[in-house]
């Protein structure tokens, strides 16, 4: 049960979905810096950050939160079990724990750094998602937790690669 996982409460919590070639470490430094202003000086320390393992978000987010002391959940998919569907039950996972924490008076953010789809062979290539006025098709992931979470009134930032080119 999700609300076991979170055994104390947080004044804050980041949800952090994205694209698995994000490694713009410098970029995404600047958008948790954002929040973090936007949050205000009484934010304390006891952040939570709920992510996919290796999956959703590069390595370079973990860094991230571990040198600012922060806390991190992880929300393995459980491929063997899930199949394809497991990345997507996974985010659910962490949008439903988004959610508790919210619930218990946490401010929560999802955020969301999208690349775009590199899957071969893709059928939905052809379905541009304009989204900050940037067209494109974007990780079928990504997409689903920030549609999740968007659905479940979490407040979403959208980060797009910087690598695309201007449109």
């Amino acid at each position: 049960m999700i609300a076991e996982m979170i055994p104390e409460p947080f004044s804050h919590a980041v949800l952090v979905t994205g694209s698995r070639s994000w490694n713009d470490e410098k970029r995404m430094g600047e958008t948790f810096n954002d929040a973090w202003r936007d949050w205000g000086p009484r934010t304390s320390p006891g952040r939570y950050s709920s992510r996919g393992i290796a999956t959703r978000v590069p390595t370079p987010c973990e860094r991230l939160w571990r040198a600012a002391g922060f806390e991190i959940r992880t929300f393995p998919a459980a491929w063997s079990a899930h199949r394809k569907g497991a990345g997507f039950q996974r985010n659910q996972e962490m949008v439903d724990a988004a959610h508790v924490l919210r619930d218990a008076g946490a401010q929560v953010l999802c955020t969301v750094f999208l690349g775009l789809c590199r899957k071969p062979g893709c059928t939905k290539r052809s379905q541009e998602q304009f989204m900050l006025h940037t067209p494109g098709h974007f990780s079928h992931g990504a997409i689903h937790c920030r549609t999740r979470a968007r659905a479940a009134g979490i407040r979403t930032t959208d980060v797009i690669r910087p690598s695309l080119p201007p449109f």
